[in-house]
């Protein structure tokens, strides 16, 4: 069963070592729910730094340097260490570079390899006996080269402290159920919402919603309708299900009732509305469904901890456009 909502509030430490060539994309989709989630939850709940073999810039494979923010030498402990190659990996399997991921692992709760970054977890003996997964591309002489790894075909595979990720589209996968591991499935459906991911679901961060048909329609019609929230009998009678059946459903996927879900969802709309500005506290209540300022008020702090005063506080003045 999921959780809908965790509260960890011990930050998360997590470091990129890059090689060069690396999957800009990757890094990216690694990078940035994780920056979306510290910004959402008003703290530092994932901390990172970015290290490559060499100290100095790598170039991804598009020719972007990136430069390191921290030497490996300086490196202490930390949670997930994410080994990111792409292009010219087998330049990379190299003695020194077996030495410093063995060398990272006895630093880190975990270690994962992203795209070609698991086949140099593997060179340097680090997914022997795993489960793992590698970029489609390579799985075949993958499972040829490592005997010793149980190889699957998956987007991304977690064995223990160990994991695989395919690429750079999974690897956005991949870091959202992390989030939803520590965060819980509310924070992550919000993290969806802000990327507009495909229903607010990619198939391993909500526990595979996309398979099930009448989740989805209940999870469309209610961002269709959160300006005039539909009643939860409707939501079912729309969603082709009983009630009953709807809320086991809900529960199974998000450890929340469609009612949770629901204000969650109208509640995000609104926090992204006093967080752009422009909008009064009462004309933002009305446009996610509150005929009365003073609930929208209670529900907002209930959800958030927050007022909408005070996310309205911080939001960027717009200038009045005047038209001659």
């Amino acid at each position: 069963m999921q959780s809908w909502s965790k509260s960890y509030t011990k930050p998360h430490i997590i470091s990129f070592l890059l090689f060069d060539r690396f999957s800009n994309l990757a890094l990216a989709n690694l990078l940035e729910p994780l920056r979306a989630a510290n910004m959402l939850l008003g703290r530092n709940a994932y901390e990172w730094q970015i290290c490559t073999p060499g100290h100095g810039v790598v170039h991804s494979s598009s020719g972007l340097p990136v430069m390191p923010t921290a030497r490996l030498s300086d490196m202490g402990r930390g949670d997930l260490l994410l080994a990111v190659a792409s292009y010219d990996y087998p330049s990379h399997v190299t003695l020194d570079n077996a030495k410093i991921l063995r060398g990272l692992a006895a630093r880190f709760k975990t270690m994962a390899g992203v795209d070609t970054g698991a086949w140099l977890l593997a060179a340097a003996g680090l997914l022997d006996g795993c489960r793992a997964t590698i970029h489609y591309d390579l799985l075949d002489a993958f499972a040829e080269r490592f005997p010793n790894i149980e190889v699957e075909r998956a987007r991304w595979v977690q064995d223990r402290n160990r994991i695989t990720c395919s690429g750079g589209m999974a690897a956005y996968e991949l870091t959202c159920d992390l989030i939803k591991e520590y965060h819980g499935a509310a924070l992550l459906l919000e993290i969806t919402q802000l990327f507009m991911s495909d229903s607010m679901a990619t198939p391993h961060a909500l526990t595979q919603v996309r398979g099930d048909r009448r989740v989805e329609t209940c999870l469309r019609e209610m961002e269709a309708h959160i300006e005039a929230p539909l009643t939860i009998p409707q939501l079912a009678r729309r969603s082709g299900c009983r009630q009953r059946d709807l809320e086991q459903r809900f529960d199974r996927h998000f450890g929340a009732s469609p009612q949770q879900v629901y204000r969650r969802l109208r509640l995000n709309a609104a926090r992204r509305m006093l967080a752009d500005g422009g909008l009064s506290i009462s004309e933002v209540a009305l446009r996610v469904g509150y005929s009365d300022a003073s609930a929208f008020s209670r529900a907002f702090r209930a959800e958030f901890g927050k007022t909408p005063r005070d996310i309205a506080r911080n939001a960027p003045v717009r200038a009045e456009v005047r038209h001659r």
